[in-house]
């Protein structure tokens, strides 16, 4: 859409200008792109222009642009001098096909430096798509991007969408040989592609893990998944066998016809699946591929793979090393990390996790579940635990815990200055609770004082700065009950002002 802006009659003049606005380059081709202006729509009408950083941009007396202070910019209007979107409608009517290219600018929005607020086609693109779409059915969507989109309506109407990455300096010839058939598309998705922002955690949030991103561990129904793409053939897979060899490691091998009409290219890959244990696993992961490139109509390849043992390697958190984890495997080959076309079982040699000797100081960060923590310095050279929603509860979870006979309380080895509690749970059972600070904490078990003891106490307490204290907790017997010597859950639930570096579960020691 071609517009012009008009500044708005009346407008005040700016009483500074930091900065006068120029153009200082032909294009756009440099890391850092200064000649940016985004366009803000007021409630009365108007818009407000601003610069790369935000800053709104004033007309002054000499008719330059100029980057002002916040609040400050001057009001234009828009008026629209050509239509593209209805131009793309008029052009696509009574056509044998459409040919659709949308995407982003490589340049502009779509670098590291840039953050999305959404997955979603901007809306602009959509309403182009949508009303292309109304009046011819046979729309062949093109896009250009380097990330992915949410382009469900797209997958769900156009009857082809054609992906390809940005910044081939002969992209736009290869394109069009690709949709004319001169060569194979045979392409593969190296990322996950999402129905929707709701499938994805905050943009802050890094854990994988936790928040259950990428193929490894993404557990919803993806748009398209990672590995995923196809081509202008088809092909079958057949006689997978899986052996392990002397050393430990694995070797694949399995054949791939093409059955379609054409000639063409596939991208056969090798997937595993780990056995459940006490860590969390990825629910797939990429062992190998291997790209067939030219295989014409009818003929029949055979692909072997050998994968190292080590693509197996994970981090313990008790032995603190990484390491594979002995047990059964499963394997899987096919086009993508959804298309599970052939599999077989497989045996590895490996190590087994270990257990958690509670007598021992238990690292606070070294945890096998979360909920609301976030990591921050701690004390004697650990790491501490944190709240990280000040108003809401956080937890910590610690499998396979040895719990040896005759413990009798948990250590706590926290600091709070405002007050916190902490709860603590064995197997789902809450064996201890505490709630105050570590300003005024004192261990429980000392003789009991008298009135005069106790305001002379207060006294001194009330100047203390808090400090990292051995919070002891008595551990109810009931909730210990048949469980010394086995492997247990662990549980601390924490709320309020705390950091906690670590815990132990000893012998009680009271009036020590």
């Amino acid at each position: 859409m071609n517009t012009r802006l008009y500044q708005k009659p009346g407008s005040p003049e700016p009483k500074e200008a930091p900065g006068r606005i120029a153009a200082e380059k032909d294009n756009t081709l440099n890391w850092f792109v200064m000649e940016i202006f985004h366009v803000e729509e007021q409630e009365d009408g108007n818009v407000i222009l601003t610069n790369r950083f935000g800053s709104p941009m004033q007309v002054c007396e000499d008719g330059g642009l100029w980057s002002m202070r916040p609040g400050e910019g001057t009001p234009f209007r828009m008026e629209v001098v050509k239509d593209g979107q209805a131009a793309a409608v008029e052009l696509a009517k009574g056509k044998e096909a459409v040919v659709l290219a949308l995407g982003c600018n490589s340049m502009i929005n779509a670098k590291e430096e840039v953050d999305r607020g959404t997955i979603e086609l901007p809306p602009a693109q959509r309403r182009l798509m949508e009303a292309v779409y109304q009046v011819n059915r046979n729309v062949v969507l093109v896009l250009f991007s380097n990330y992915p989109y949410a382009i469900g309506w797209a997958k769900e109407n156009l009857p082809a969408i054609v992906w390809s990455a940005t910044g081939a300096q002969d992209m736009g010839t290869a394109m069009a040989e690709t949709l004319f058939g001169q060569n194979d598309p045979a392409g593969r998705l190296n990322m996950t592609w999402y129905q929707e922002d709701g499938q994805l955690p905050d943009i802050d949030d890094y854990d994988i893990i936790k928040g259950g991103r990428t193929y490894r561990y993404f557990e919803g129904e993806a748009l398209y998944p990672f590995g995923y793409g196809l081509s202008y053939a088809r092909f079958a897979y057949s006689d997978l066998k899986v052996a392990v060899t002397d050393g430990g490691n694995l070797r694949v091998a399995f054949r791939v016809e093409n059955t379609g009409d054409c000639a063409g290219d596939e991208v056969a890959q090798v997937y595993g699946i780990a056995p459940a244990s006490r860590v969390k696993k990825p629910l797939r992961q990429l062992l190998g591929f291997k790209r067939l490139k030219g295989m014409q109509p009818g003929e029949s390849r055979l692909v072997e793979l050998t994968v190292d043992r080590e693509e197996f390697r994970f981090y313990d958190v008790i032995s603190r090393k990484l390491m594979v984890e002995e047990g059964r495997y499963r394997i899987f080959a096919g086009p993508s990390s959804a298309a599970e076309a052939l599999s077989a079982w497989a045996d590895l040699p490996g190590q087994k996790t270990g257990r958690r000797d509670t007598a021992e100081k238990t690292a606070a960060d070294h945890y096998d579940g979360y909920e609301n923590i976030v990591l921050t310095e701690g004390h004697f050279g650990f790491t501490a635990a944190t709240v990280k929603d000040a108003s809401g509860k956080a937890a910590l979870c610690y499998r396979d815990c040895l719990i040896h006979r005759e413990a009798s309380e948990i250590v706590l080895h926290l600091k709070s200055e405002k007050g916190c509690s902490a709860k603590v749970f064995v197997d789902g059972s809450q064996a201890a609770h505490w709630e105050g600070d570590t300003a005024t904490y004192e261990r429980a078990g000392f003789p009991p004082m008298d009135e005069k003891a106790r305001r002379e106490a207060q006294e001194r307490r009330a100047g203390w700065k808090p400090i990292y204290a051995d919070v002891c907790l008595p551990l109810d017997r009931d909730a210990l009950e048949g469980k010394e010597g086995k492997a247990v859950e662990i549980r601390i639930e924490l709320t309020g002002d705390v950091r906690l570096c670590y815990f132990r579960i000893r012998k009680g020691q009271a009036g020590r």
